[in-house]
């Protein structure tokens, strides 16, 4: 058991000190810019929906303190004829998406075309607070230089930008921690209850049982900066499982009870269906300590004589989630296959788990 103590303490260790470097380098402001929505009459001015994102991002880009991501994805200007469940719908996407690529703002807008003249309406969400700012309005002649146009919107979201920012850095100046706590940023804390099903000889050994799990998500991009969608989907999890068993309501000469706890680390590959639900394919190795109590007679009572087994042994899990996302909150569902390599009779066991996470 001390073995296992000592994998925890290094692997909770190894996180810590991840966490802990990052949050003594400062991160650009990272900003997604969606897609602007048309609400032209007709569809023959389709091609700015893509041309003013793109262009905000040009010219966002010049400036050293930016990270900015342009995606292929729309939203409806929030206006005050909007509904509060339609606005807290938007934000709760917007924030959603945000953390997982541990951006600061997304930028979403719209514009119309209507007699010769281009209206276009920006919007800035201020992920860490989930606040939504007018950013820019403006209205011109289609025949203008739309780059003097982008010009001037730029402008005006840099304002608000800045001004942000500079909330935040007076957060700082109060609390020296702040950059420690944001570092934290899009790390997962996951819970899930397995009913697990004994396959194979051990099926006939023992009942069905129900496994407990518990996770820290950490993104592989905290560890590995890369810009590959891939790599910026991958998860690593320190992880720990655990489950007893015994064989009372089967026919045996000798009752026997077995529990077995397993620490390790999980490589998980998240895959967005919906801006509100994921699924996450996960493979888990790591070493499993196993408990074996005999006794040595059917009615024995406490005082009953009984041997007892331990061992060290590898084990290998690999599993399937859905993930439905309710702001920062998680609902699980999968399935998963485990199978601990005894010497001579390995233990294999399917499962059914529901479980609950929280992302930072």
């Amino acid at each position: 058991m001390q073995f296992i103590k000592i994998i925890y303490i290094a692997l909770f260790f190894n996180f810590f000190c991840i966490a802990f470097l990052g949050a003594q380098t400062p991160d650009k402001q990272k900003i997604i810019i969606y897609y602007f929505n048309d609400e032209s009459a007709t569809q023959n001015y389709r091609y700015y929906s893509y041309i003013i994102p793109d262009s905000l991002s040009a010219e966002l880009k010049e400036k050293v303190e930016y990270e900015v991501t342009v995606l292929p994805v729309t939203f409806k200007y929030i206006t005050s004829q909007v509904t509060d469940e339609e606005k807290a719908n938007t934000i709760a996407i917007l924030t959603s998406r945000a953390k997982e690529v541990s951006a600061n703002f997304s930028v979403i807008g719209s514009y119309k075309v209507e007699k010769n003249t281009i209206y276009i309406k920006t919007q800035i969400c201020n992920i860490a607070t989930g606040d939504i700012v007018d950013a820019a309005e403006t209205n011109e002649k289609i025949g203008a230089l739309i780059y003097e146009i982008i010009d001037r919107i730029t402008i005006t979201i840099n304002k608000e930008l800045q001004k942000t920012i500079e909330v935040e850095k007076e957060k700082i100046a109060v609390s020296p921690y702040k950059n420690f706590y944001s570092s934290l940023k899009n790390i997962s804390l996951c819970y899930s209850y397995n009913f697990i099903f004994f396959t194979g000889d051990w099926e006939k050994l023992y009942n069905d049982t129900s496994m407990s799990k518990i996770s820290i998500g950490v993104p592989f991009s905290k560890i590995f900066t890369s810009n590959s969608a891939f790599i910026n989907k991958l998860y690593l999890a320190p992880t720990w499982q655990l489950f007893s068993t015994n064989n009372r309501d089967l026919e045996h000469t000798y009752d026997t009870y077995l529990s077995i706890y397993m620490g390790g680390v999980s490589l998980s590959y998240i895959h967005t269906l919906s801006p509100l639900i994921d699924v996450a394919i996960a493979i888990q190795p790591g070493i499993a300590y196993s408990d074996l109590y005999i006794v040595l007679v059917q009615e024995g009572g406490p005082f009953a004589p009984y041997v007892k087994k331990n061992s060290y042994d590898p084990f290998l899990s690999v599993e399937i989630n859905a993930i439905f996302y309710f702001y920062s909150i998680g609902f699980t569902g999968g399935f998963n296959y485990n199978r601990l390599f005894y010497k001579g009779n390995d233990l294999t066991a399917t499962g059914i788990n529901v479980g609950i996470l929280y992302k930072l």
